[in-house]
Order: structure tokens, then sequence, then C-alpha cells
């Protein structure tokens, strides 16, 4: 990458139409479409660009509206206005405040969410949080997942700890050394797997209180399995561990135990097995 001093600064504050290039610092107040790939370290957008090719940046700042027709890299991504990009994504640390959609994989090392984000593809990220509403049409792989807002994920979510604060939806398996799912609303996943499972009810209060959506707190899968499993409002298939407790208001078709099982008087099992 060529020395700061060797590049000019490109600002736009009415309508301009040009080539990409190599940049120094890119602000954005007014229209402005790139034919072409734009390198530089900084990109600020206060109003409209379209990019019709690449963006490589050390940090992307958009609180205007921003579209990127190829791929994105830079070292650090925030977004409190609107950004599409129409290709895979990498970045150092990511903030959405606004809206974002990444036709794409998106690869970080930090993903926090406090707006909305569509990833039309794999998301990669060793510490995900989401406060906000966020779409992810592949898989997610992490190692420490919060979720305090809503969060969809067609394919499989790995990480080390998850934490469930809002809801949640999961099209394929869940799986971490410890799951913990706090009911707030309907929740679910195909299957869920890992050491520690716990999943109880949250009587609602403030955000969700006031949201009256999602329906009532309660948790769906086909296959609950894990070695320490603590159930509430929850129904499933089956479900396998080592000790396990179905707490009220759980519908169980079979339970399968190896050490230890309790069952609350307010739940439901079909059948239970030693194994």
């Amino acid at each position: 990458m060529e020395e700061r001093h060797l590049r000019n600064d490109l600002n736009v504050t009415g309508s301009r139409k040009t080539t990409g290039g190599s940049y120094h610092r890119v602000n954005i107040d007014g229209m402005a479409k790139l034919d072409g790939d734009l390198d530089c370290f900084s990109l600020s957008v206060n109003g409209t660009l379209k990019i019709y090719g690449s963006l490589t940046s050390e940090s992307t700042t958009v609180n205007g509206m921003a579209k990127v027709e190829g791929e994105m890299r830079t070292q650090s991504l925030d977004v409190n206005g609107t950004l599409g990009v129409h290709g895979p994504a990498r970045a150092e640390h990511t903030t959405v405040n606004g809206m974002c959609t990444i036709n794409g994989a998106l690869d970080s090392s930090r993903v926090r969410i406090d707006g909305m984000t569509t990833i039309n593809g794999d998301l990669s990220t060793p510490e995900l949080t989401v406060n906000g509403k966020c779409n992810v049409r592949g898989r997610v792989d992490g190692e420490r997942i919060d979720i305090g807002g809503m969060a969809t994920i067609d394919g499989d979510v790995q990480g080390e700890v998850i934490s469930v604060q809002g809801n949640i939806k999961v099209g394929g398996l869940l799986n971490a050394d410890s799951v913990q799912i706090r009911l707030y609303t309907s929740s679910s996943a195909r299957e869920v797997g890992g050491e520690r499972i716990d999943i109880r009810r949250k009587e609602r209060s403030g955000f969700w209180k006031a949201l009256g959506l999602g329906g009532a707190p309660s948790f769906r899968a086909q296959l609950i399995e894990g070695d320490e499993i603590v159930l509430e409002d929850t129904e499933a298939d089956t479900v396998r561990g080592t000790r396990v407790h179905i707490g009220r208001g759980c519908n169980i078709r079979i339970v399968e135990y190896s050490g230890e099982l309790s069952v609350d008087p307010e739940a439901k099992v079909g059948h239970s097995q030693l194994i």
C-alpha cells in the first residue's frame, strides 16, 4: 500500500461521477459514483456513494447511504446509515447502528449489531453481539455469541459460549460448550448440543413487554443433547443427557438419560429411559 503522503484526498460535496483509484482520505458529503475499485486509508460517507467495484480501506464510516458492487475489505466498519455490499466483506471491527446488507460472507474479529443487518452468506467472528436484528442466510462460527435482540440463522451456529436474552431462530444445529437461553418470546433450533444447556422462561419486562411480539415464551427443537440439561417451557422430540431436569411448561416426547432425571409436575414426558 502506498505511503499516506503520496496520496491525494477525495472530497465530494455536490454531485460527481469519477473513476476509482487510490486516495488518502475520501469524504462524501454529496452524491458520488465511482467507476472502479476504491483503495483508501479512510472513507466517510455522510451523503450518497455508489462504488462500481471493490472497496479497500483502513476505516469506513457510513452515516448516509453507500453501496459497494464488489467485495469490501476494511479494518474498522461503522454503519450508522445504510450500507449494501454485493459481495463478501472482511473487517477487523464491525459496528452496525443503522442498516447493513452483505450479499456474501462476513469475516470480522468483532461484530456488534444494534441496528438491522442481513448477511446472505456465512458469518465468522470470535465475538458477536446482537442487540438489534440480524439475519444470516448461512452459518455462524464464533467463540462468544450474545443475543439480546433478534437473530435468525438459516444454518448451524457454533460457539464456545452462547447466551440468548432475546429471540433466536436457528435452522440447523445450535452448539456450544455452554448454551444459556432466557425465553422472552418463541425461539427455536433444529438441534441443540453442548456440555451445559440451560433454557428457561424469563418474565417479560421493558423492551420485550412493550414490543408484544414473537409469541409466548417457549423453545422448540427436534433434539437437545448435552451433559447437564435444564429445561423450561420447551417442546422437543428427544432430550438426551447425563443429568436432566425437565421443568414447568415442557412437553418432551422421549427423554434418555445416563445419570439423573427429575421432572416437574407441570411438565409432560411421553417416555423416559435410563441408558
